[in-house]
């Protein structure tokens, strides 16, 4: 059956989503929430990972479309890649504003 996709150029496409989509969403949590835990990271990354792990443990199996369908370990992996990236930039931004605010000047 050919239905015009070309699987591995979806397949790239599928992964910027995947860790895009994890990206912004751990950012926004880890940015403008209200959570004031210094284990705020734990419990953003934790219901990221367990969403990944539904996902692509349960759902895409069920419902994803077979011409699409792609290897669950891979999305999985850009999935949790894409919130990792965002925790660490989160705490980099949290770590410059803790020194700006105990006023130490940051050298370049």
């Amino acid at each position: 059956m050919n239905d015009g996709i070309d699987p591995a150029f979806f397949n790239q496409v599928a992964q910027i989503a995947h860790f895009s989509a994890t990206y912004a969403l751990t950012l926004t949590a880890m940015l403008f929430t209200k959570l004031q835990s210094k284990h705020r990271w734990l419990v953003v990354f934790g219901l990221i990972v367990a969403y990944a792990c539904f996902h692509e443990g349960w759902y895409d199996p069920h419902f994803e479309n077979a011409a699409t369908r792609g290897s669950d370990v891979e999305d999985w992996c850009f999935l949790v890649a894409g919130s990792v990236a965002a925790e660490i930039a989160a705490a980099l931004k949290f770590g410059v504003a803790l020194y700006k605010s105990k006023g130490v000047k940051l050298e370049r």
